[in-house]
């Protein structure tokens, strides 16, 4: 298998089956009245006994950058609000995760154009193709949400 595929493999298709499968337990923790703030805490002990782990594994002579551990508090701010508003809109509206699932996977047409104009990624995609994904996604958000 060459390094392309299996980086989409490791860092794109086993995390995103592995975020649907999250997703279906954080429905089923509202569904037993948790509430965010409960759930945040648990999910974050996980995260960090994660982290802990993959310190050790890929341990490195060189400690981490200051400016990479406020780039990863930041990260982990944005992710915990989203999901602590995941978990209120589940638990207070009763909100299914199969309609709110495909509004959250819209989450990579932020990415990219994010990446394209703040991270200067824009030189390496095709615009064309760009709109065409964006009008798929687009278009299967609303025949998902409306089913």
């Amino acid at each position: 298998m060459s390094t392309p595929t299996l980086a989409l493999l490791l860092g794109g298709v086993v995390p995103a089956c592995l975020w649907g499968i999250s997703a279906i337990f954080q429905k089923l923790s509202t569904h037993h009245g948790l509430e965010p703030g409960p759930f945040l805490s648990a999910f974050g002990l996980i995260i960090t006994l994660s982290g802990v782990v993959f310190a050790i594994v890929q341990r490195r002579p060189v400690g981490p950058s200051w400016a990479g551990l406020q780039y990863a508090l930041a990260a982990g701010l944005f992710y915990a609000v989203a999901a602590g508003l995941i978990s209120f809109a589940l638990l207070r509206f009763g909100s299914p995760i199969s309609k709110l699932a495909p509004i959250l996977g819209c989450n990579v047409l932020i990415t990219v154009l994010l990446g394209a104009f703040l991270l200067g990624e824009a030189q390496s995609l095709n615009v064309w193709k760009l709109v065409g994904g964006t009008l798929v996604v687009l278009s299967g958000l609303a025949l998902v949400t409306t089913a």
